[in-house]
């Protein structure tokens, strides 16, 4: 397939993404600029929660749930902002935007667009490549799962790899837009996927930046404009997180968290003329809420503690019960973070630091944490944002901003002392989860340097208008980054994109070829370490091991261990049967050969064992038929 066949999916996520939140915050009051740049995370809220209503109500998830749920979430915004605004009246004036900001948000966003669009695609190469990593195992099936069982669950998601559950948690809004893509378009749950994390990229993070840049800065369209154009600059947000592990989820959470945290600013009564109130704003706040939680909780949690941080340093001079409140709020986020039970699995998680604090504090500075390409340019702007928002007193919560997102971040990356394992849990302990909040602050302080400076270079030169001054800057700026660093997106993408350590492309054409070899009710086994987890994704055939770890049920564990004994051992047929197995594939591969969880399915290496029938076989992977238990006769 080439990009141009992704049209229909691309088009289809742009939808799903854009209109449903555009009408909930339209129906509330919130236009322009900040309406647009909070549509993806009031449209996530509302899918994912329909999703999780669906399922509750026995109706399969798909484009009619969709738009039924999205109706209702409207008719409920509605509702709930007239009331809010018959009981506490905004005394705000909904004027309207001025032209000339929504239409440097659209140069900024369309710039800075084409750039991560350029470079996203040039790092993928094909649209129907799959990064070959641990986390996209999961996505992919669990994607499969959702599009084939119609459940778009939150709260039973996670018995993909806990089958002996009946409910368990997995944030489940990213499998919801790709399964709904999948659906709609009948593209593959690969190029859905790719389709959805394209968009993510490179239109729901540039209107996120700008949002925050409008909000925090005011109608400015230089600051507008530069915002839109110089998220293509970080390639740590989130372009890394669609590619590394591959976090699709946290990525689309992370994508979401500058529109989000603009609307607790506003909420806060920080921004900057923003034509709707704190009261109206704050009914949105579930929605958006629900959008972080769903697609991944760390990202609720960030927004949380960089809420907090707003909140303190907007409420803290002014003293009083606004004070006494933020002090609270924060007293509860760091017990939140610190010692809840909430967290309490993922703080057991450890990855060891691989660099001082100091060092990682420098690749903050430089935007380039995680040694990710350095956007030199893009850091000095940012480092002259910080020093204008000092000087600037209502913009010192944006600075606390960038600076406490720092220290999460080189906390973690550096060491590895008590206080970083009680810091990290909600990031897993994974310092890239924390670089991808590079751009939050980042970004919007860059527009404020290109803003500053075009103002500056406007006053000595009179006659000459800011924005013609900002426009020639943001040209100079793309010129001087070679296109805004769309060449370091594609060798971030790349670097996880590129590598087939899992499936070669004769096994993956294998996985292919299963609908024509195997029934339609058949489940397939396999060592998922090898690629056997991807036989729904790929072959659309149910995979015993979906993924390739998970708490499986004794039934599994049994035929994992032990299916090359099927002949002679009557328990392990009596698994099979009960589990639906009628075939097996077996095949080395390269991918992860050290790690020890390998061993619970070395019985499913069943060549040279009586009772398996060779059927098929792509380079080094080998379909086999179960014949030792009488089951497979279906073909």
């Amino acid at each position: 397939m080439t990009w141009w066949g992704t049209a229909p999916a691309v088009g289809t996520a742009l939808l799903a993404l854009l209109l449903p939140g555009l009408l909930v915050g339209r129906v509330v009051g919130v236009r322009g600029v900040l309406g647009v740049g909070l549509a993806p995370v009031l449209s996530v809220g509302t899918l994912a929660v329909t999703a999780v209503a669906a399922s509750v109500v026995e109706v399969p998830w798909g484009p009619v749930a969709a738009g039924v749920g999205a109706l209702v979430v409207v008719a409920a915004a509605a509702g709930v902002g007239h009331l809010v605004r018959t009981v506490r009246p905004d005394g705000v004036v909904d004027a309207a935007e001025p032209a000339s900001v929504r239409v440097a948000a659209v140069v900024g966003v369309v710039a800075g667009g084409a750039a991560l669009v350029a470079g996203y695609v040039r790092g993928v190469g094909e649209p129907s490549r799959w990064p070959q990593t641990f986390d996209a195992v999961f996505h992919l099936s669990a994607s499969w799962r959702v599009l084939t069982t119609g459940d778009g669950s939150s709260l039973d998601l996670g018995t993909l790899n806990a089958p002996g559950l009946t409910h368990a948690f997995y944030p489940a809004a990213w499998h919801d837009l790709v399964a709904l893509v999948a659906g709609v378009t009948g593209s593959t749950v690969v190029v859905s996927s790719t389709a959805v994390a394209l968009v993510v990229v490179a239109v729901v993070h540039p209107l996120g930046c700008v949002a925050l840049a409008r909000v925090a800065l005011g109608p400015r369209p230089v600051a507008v404009a530069a915002a839109g154009a110089l998220a293509a600059g970080v390639t740590a947000s989130p372009v890394v997180l669609s590619s590394y592990g591959t976090l699709w989820p946290n990525a689309l959470g992370t994508a979401l968290l500058p529109a989000a945290l603009a609307l607790l600013v506003v909420v806060l009564g920080a921004g900057r003329d923003v034509a709707v109130g704190a009261p109206t704003s704050v009914v949105l706040l579930p929605v958006a809420a629900a959008g972080l939680v769903l697609a991944h909780p760390n990202t609720a949690v960030t927004w949380l503690v960089l809420g907090v941080v707003v909140a303190l340093v907007t409420r803290w001079p002014a003293g009083g019960r606004g004070r006494v409140l933020a002090l609270v709020a924060a007293a509860a986020t760091v017990w939140l973070v610190a010692w809840s039970p909430l967290f309490a699995a993922t703080r057991r998680t450890s990855w060891p630091a691989r660099e001082t604090v100091p060092q990682a504090l420098g690749e903050w500075a430089l935007l380039s944490p995680q040694r990710l390409p350095v956007p030199l340019l893009l850091a000095g702007l940012t480092l002259v944002g910080c020093v204008v928002a000092w000087q600037r007193a209502h913009l010192r919560w944006l600075l606390a901003v960038h600076v406490v997102g720092g220290g999460l971040f080189a906390l973690v990356a550096g060491s590895d002392s008590v206080v970083a394992r009680l810091a990290s849990g909600p990031w897993y302990d994974d310092a890239f989860r924390l670089a991808a909040l590079a751009a939050v602050g980042a970004v919007p302080l860059a527009a404020l340097a290109v803003e500053a400076v075009a103002a500056r270079l406007a006053a000595q030169r009179r006659g000459v208008s800011p924005a013609v001054v900002g426009g020639a800057l943001l040209a100079a700026v793309a010129v001087a980054t070679s296109g805004l660093s769309w060449a370091d997106t594609a060798s971030v993408v790349a670097r996880w994109y590129r590598s087939e350590p899992m499936l070669d492309p004769a096994a993956a054409a294998l996985l292919g070829r299963l609908p024509r070899e195997v029934g339609p009710d058949a489940v397939v086994a396999g060592n998922p370490f090898d690629g056997a987890a991807l036989t729904g994704p790929l072959g659309d055939r149910r995979a015993l091991f979906p993924h390739l770890t998970g708490a499986w049920d004794p039934d599994r564990v049994l035929v994992g261990s032990s299916l090359d004994e099927a002949a002679r051992r009557p328990e392990v047929c009596a698994a099979v049967r009960r589990l639906g197995v009628t075939h097996v594939l077996t095949g080395g591969s390269r991918f992860w050969t050290d790690d020890r969880r390998r061993q619970g399915y070395a019985g499913l290496e069943v060549e040279g064992s009586p009772g398996f029938e060779r059927v098929d076989a792509g380079g080094a992977m080998v379909l086999w038929r179960v014949t030792a238990c009488g089951a497979g006769a279906d073909g």
